[in-house]
Parts: C-alpha cells; structure tokens; sequence
C-alpha cells in the first residue's frame, strides 16, 4: 500500500488538487449570483471583451489577441486563415445569439465573420455537428463573407482534432484575460475586481476538483483509494492521516478529502433517483458527457407533455433533467427543439416569456441557454453542493438526494410547482385564446 500512496500523493495531479484546497475561496459576485456555470454569462463576458470601445477599457487588446490565436488553431488544422483585418471599433461589431450562434465577430470593411459556440464543459462530436450546422446557415446568409467557426470548450487546446473548425481551450481564453490583467490595462479598479472573481471561475473548470483531471486521477488510483476508503471507514480522519509519511504531512487534509469524493459514483446515483422517478409516474431517460465525468437523466410528466402538446410542441418539448458529477446533483428546466416546428414553438415560448417571466421577482433566474443539441436550459436548481456530497456517505447522499427531490417537486412554493403551473396555464390559454391573441405561444 505505501508504494500505491507514494504514487498518488507524487501524482501532480493529485498536487494540483491540494494547491486548489490550499487557496482560499474568496468572495465572488457570480457565485452568489449563481451564474458560475451558465454558458450565457460566459458568453456576454467575451463579447463584452472583444468590443474594441466597450466599458472595459483596454481597447482591442483582447480582440487582437483572439484573431491571431483563432489563426493559429486554424494553421495548426491546415485550414484556411482569416483576412488581416481592421481592429478599429468602427469596423469591428459583435452579436450575441444571432441566428442561434453563441457569439459572432463582425469585420464589417474585410466582409468576414467568426463564429463561436461557447461550451463549458468538453469537446464532443456533437459539438462539431452543432457548429457545422451553425455555419452552413451563415455561409448560406453572407454569401461574400468569410465565414471560420471556433468552438470553444473545456478541452485544452489540441487535445481535438475537427475538420473545417478551429478548436480553442478555455485555458488559453484564461491565460490571456490574466495576461491582460497583470500587465495593469484594466485601469478602472471595479474593471479589475470583475476580472479577478471571473478568472477565478473560470479557472475552476481546468482543475481537477470536478473535470477530466479529477476522473482520470481517480481512476487511475482506484485501488489505493478503495484501500483508503476503508480506513477511513474503520479509523476516521485520523487513520487516514497517520498512512502519510512524516515528510508528506502536508498533503494529508487533501487525501482524507480526495478518499472522501471517491466514495461517490455519479452514474449509481443517477441509477438510484431515476428509479424514485419511475415510482412516480415518470419515464426517465439517460445521457452523459463523452469524458464520463458527468451523467444526465431528463424526464416530463403527463402534465407538462400534455402542456406542450396543447402549445402546438411536442411531448417531449419541455422537460426536467438532473446532472451528477462529483461535484454536485443540479436540476435543470429545459426546451427541447431539434425540429425545425420545434424551433418555432420555442422562440414562440420565449418570446412570450421576455413578456411574462414564471417568477416576475425572479427574472433572471429564468435565462434561456443554449446547450446544443436541440436543448435550452430555462432554470437551475443546485439539490446538494460539493461541500455537502464530500461529508457526506454514499448511502447519505442518496438519501438526501431524494429528500430534497422530493421536497422541490412536492412543495407548494418551489419552482418546480411554479414552473409546471405556468406551463399547464400557458396551455389552458393557448386552447381558448390561440387563434386571437398574438402573444400566445
């Protein structure tokens, strides 16, 4: 057992997991705010940096920066580069969610076009297929343009390999706003403290606490630590601990939390709520990310599908998921519109609900986000935190899972009852009022 604990602790993964424990976890705006892991956000942060004359006052340094880094995914690629380009404010304008792309640049004189799909999480094949689509429909619409997509992921920077797209690493945008950062160009002070909580989100995503780097470190010492975990269980912390030698004391805080966050297995989780959700009438379905580090389940009830249907959608339009990971459990509110008659009825949908939000004192917790693949994210509720699933046993956590499951389907004043209900009245009005009033969906 020494010479597998020697290896792990040695592991730089498992020394970049005790430096993430090490740091302190500061304040930051978007975590109170809840906007850590929406893809919007994170796409109005870039946008607002690749506007050469926007507030934050460094011009087209970040601009300038992804142009050429864009050229250098392209070379890398053998695909074609962009055109020298103009960077001057005049010539430059950015779009948000036009023609359903996450964010497009706009060199108006050079007649050219990026086009970025903001994913955070990593690379897929079905990444690929989004954004060809994506593309098609720009090249169909500017004809004399230049038109390069960039699909921008968790995924370092060649890591994938795409035909016809240019692949960037959220550690590379991460690396160059700090350059910008420490070389002292955000000169407006609340400029700089924005920088600094968002680059520390970001930041998250490239660390093994949650990611590919985490998996892959547990899975890579899975028989030590199933070795740990029984220590743990019969001696607590302590005899964790006393199995690190004198001169690795330091790491011992980071292994009794490591042996902790392997105790739990997403995917058995995910297993265990969808059979609570087949006791109650529903038919879960299930999905997961390529790199396995995260599990999904999304289910609708009659009520919600007979909803849709009513809506002129299909029954399958609207629904619930769940996501699992060893971070945390989440449960999402979605849009589903892989049809063209499907994309129809939900930017009806959406439309009517910038006019009438589900929780008129809650607006922005009603966001629509593109996740690709026909699905939009409309609400997020965290069911268990990564603090609470590290205390916590497996067989603790399933229970709590499902408490807290039951309690938010259940309760009279939680969003999944006010979600279902505005749906189930946008039906009711659809049926008396479809053909009259232009504001039904």
């Amino acid at each position: 057992m020494e010479g597998d604990l020697r290896n792990l602790i040695d592991d730089p993964r498992f020394r970049a997991y005790q430096r993430e424990l090490l740091k302190p976890r500061e304040f930051n705006t978007f975590d109170v705010l809840r906007y850590a892991d929406y893809e919007i956000r994170h796409s109005n942060v870039l946008a607002w940096l690749l506007r050469p004359a926007d507030t934050h006052g460094i011009g087209a340094r970040f601009l300038k920066w992804f142009v050429n880094h864009v050229n250098r995914r392209l070379a890398a690629g053998d695909m074609g580069r962009l055109p020298q380009t103009s960077f001057k404010a005049a010539n430059v304008a950015v779009w948000r969610e036009r023609d359903y792309v996450d964010i497009t640049v706009h060199f108006k004189r050079e007649k050219c076009l990026i086009a970025v799909e903001n994913k955070t999480e990593s690379a897929s094949s079905d990444h690929l297929r989004q954004v060809m689509g994506y593309e098609r429909k720009l090249r169909g619409k500017h004809k004399n343009h230049t038109v390069r997509s960039v699909l921008l992921t968790t995924s370092p920077d060649g890591s994938v390999n795409f035909p016809s797209i240019a692949h960037v690493g959220w550690g590379s945008v991460h690396e160059a706003i700090r350059s910008v950062l420490v070389d002292g160009e955000f000169q407006s002070p609340s400029v700089q403290a924005f920088i600094r909580q968002y680059l520390d989100l970001v930041e998250r995503w490239f660390r093994p606490a949650g990611g590919e780097g985490f998996k892959a470190l547990l899975d890579d010492h899975r028989s030590i630590l199933k070795e740990m975990r029984r220590v743990l269980e019969k001696e607590g912390d302590a005899g964790v601990r006393a199995r690190v030698s004198k001169d690795e004391t330091g790491s011992g805080d980071a292994l009794i939390r490591l042996v902790r966050q392997s105790r739990h297995d997403p995917k058995k989780l995910r297993a265990t709520v969808a059979n609570y959700l087949k006791g109650r009438g529903g038919t879960p379905q299930y999905s997961n990310n390529p790199s396995r580090t995260a599990y999904w389940l999304w289910w609708t009830d009659t009520t919600l599908a007979d909803a849709a249907q009513s809506m002129g959608g299909h029954r399958g339009s609207l629904s619930w998921s769940m996501g699992f990971t060893h971070r945390s459990v989440e449960m999402d509110f979605n849009f589903y519109s892989k049809s063209s008659k499907g994309h129809s009825f939900v930017d009806r949908l959406k439309s009517f609900m910038e006019k009438t939000p589900i929780n008129r004192q809650k607006p922005d917790e009603y966001s629509v986000e593109d996740k690709g693949y026909g699905w939009e994210k409309v609400y997020r509720e965290e069911i268990l935190s990564n603090e609470e699933l590290v205390e916590m046993s497996a067989p603790e956590v399933e229970d709590e899972v499902i408490r807290r499951l039951e309690d938010f389907m259940d309760s009279d004043d939680s969003e999944y009852r006010r979600t279902d209900d505005y749906f189930q009245c946008l039906a009711f009005r659809s049926d008396e009022f479809a053909s009259t009033r232009e504001d039904s969906p």
